[in-house]
Order: structure tokens, then sequence, then C-alpha cells
């Protein structure tokens, strides 16, 4: 299995725009040349961007660059009605394509955007207000809208989060296709299918054709983070929503996540979100 890359085509228009009404989100890691702004209506899962992986919610918000892999994947029960998005993609020269000198000032915002943004705060409602005009929309008013979404982005620039590690794009680099592509593509895809087998590095250098001393190396030059860091941050993501959930034992969550013990899963849990997983879901249950 590899990430697939997806080709987007709408040579009739700048920009495109797509309204998913799905049971569930389902498939495989993915990545496309064009930049990205997710809006989940409903549903629930983990959300792989970059080398982030992460819960997500009713209203999960989020602005992925150019060749940035990523996956919104259902995980539990879904709401009855089935689940929803809005998704608008667009070609990495937007910008330069437009030829407006107006929205020039949003080319480090989409800089920015290789490492994924997560839009919170009072941004997060302007922009969702936004979007909901989106699908009702003629092409000349869905290009309007997107130019008043990148204003809301770069005035909003306080509620956007980074979600993974600096990315090529992100230091002024264009990412390129090619064999490393192709090979951490290749094992992310793996890790994402099996997050609940035993993932070891050997196992892993197989899948990239390399020995494991070679190839833990150009994991981290690739990823950005050691296999196994990114392993464990992959399986306390979906632990995390595990906890927040349902009642489901501590004990079975850790198992059911791949940690072989779990004193082990505490601590790699509490590295990461700073709290125990007990007080992680009495907190959320707190404020849920």
């Amino acid at each position: 299995m590899r990430i697939t890359r997806e080709p987007i085509h709408h040579a009739e228009e700048s920009l495109r725009c797509l309204h998913l009404a799905l049971p569930a989100f389902e498939g495989g890691l993915h990545r496309h040349g064009h930049f990205e702004l997710t809006w989940i209506e409903r549903g629930q899962g983990l959300r792989w961007v970059g080398d982030s992986v992460e819960p997500f919610f009713d209203g999960d918000l989020v602005l992925v660059g150019s060749e940035t892999p990523h996956l919104w994947a259902s995980r539990g029960t879904q709401p009855p009605q089935g689940c929803a998005a809005t998704v608008l993609q667009f070609p990495p020269d937007w910008l330069q394509r437009c030829g407006l000198p107006e929205v020039q000032a949003a080319a480090p915002l989409l800089a920015q955007a290789s490492t994924g943004l997560e839009v919170q705060g009072p941004t997060h409602a302007d922009v969702q207000a936004l979007l909901c005009r989106l699908p009702g929309a003629n092409a000349q008013r869905r290009v309007a809208l997107f130019i008043d979404v990148l204003g809301c982005l770069m005035a909003g620039a306080a509620d956007l989060r980074a979600l993974s590690s600096q990315m090529p794009a992100a230091q002024g680099i264009v990412p390129r296709a090619g064999p490393g592509r192709q090979r951490v593509d290749r094992v992310l895809s793996w890790i994402e299918s099996h997050l609940a087998d035993a993932l070891s590095v050997r196992d892993a250098a197989a899948i990239a054709h390399d020995s494991p001393a070679a190839f833990a190396r150009f994991f981290r030059r690739e990823v950005g983070k050691s296999f196994t860091a990114y392993v464990n941050d992959a399986r306390c993501g979906w632990a995390a929503l595990r906890l927040i959930q349902g009642p489901e034992p501590i004990a079975h969550i850790a198992q059911a996540c791949g940690f072989t013990t779990l004193s082990n899963f505490g601590e790699q849990f509490r590295r990461r979100y700073g709290v125990t997983p007990r007080d992680f879901r009495a907190g959320r249950a707190r404020h849920g």
C-alpha cells in the first residue's frame, strides 16, 4: 500500500469546491499538488496531516499545503445522518494566476500551510460562515468568497496552529516526486493501516527496501522525527480519540492501539498530552 496521488481537474474554474456527504470518511493517505481547506461539518476520527496524527470532531477546519500527505479517517460511531465536509482546493500558483496585487500578501500564509494549519478561535467562526455560502454560490462569487477566506486567515494568524513539523515547502523548497518520496509514502500508509500491530524499524525498512540503520536515518530526514516517535504519536492520537468516545477500559485501549504494556502507554501519552490517560478522559468529560 502507498500514499495515493490524487489527480485534480477543474479546467473551467480556478478553484474546486466540493461538498461531501458520506456514511463515513474512508480511504487512505493521499497527497496532491493543490492546497486544500477542509471543514468537517459532521464526523469524528483520526486526522493525519504531514507528521501529525490527532483526533478530529465536528467543526474541524484545516488548511493543508501542496504535496502534504493528509487523511480524515472515521473511527468509532459516526452521526446517524452520516458525515459531511466542505473542501476547497486551489493550485499552488493561484495567487500569481489571479494577478491581483491585493492578494499577494497571502503568500507567507500559504508557505506556512505546508505544516498543516488548524483554524481555531474567532477566526474559525468567521471562516466557517464564509464556507457555508460556497456550495450555493456561482463561480464568480466563489472566487470572491475565497478571497474573503484568505483575508480572514491572514487577519487571524494568532488563531492558526501548525500541526506538523516544518516541511520543505515551508522552507522555500518545492517538493518533488521521486524515489525518496515514494519510499516514505509506502511506509506512512503501512503505519496508518497497521497501528494496532507490532511495528518495527526492521519491518518498515523492508517495505522501504533499505537496511534498518539506513532506513532510520532516511525516515528522520524525510518525516522530521524518528520512526518510533511517529508511530507513538499516531497511537496516542488514536488512544485519545477512544478515551473521549466512551467508557472503554484504559488497559483495553492501550492494547488495541498497539502498546504492549500499560506503563509504556501511560508514559508515551503523558509525554504528548501532559496528563495521564485517566486525567485526560476526566478533563474532556468535564468540558465536553
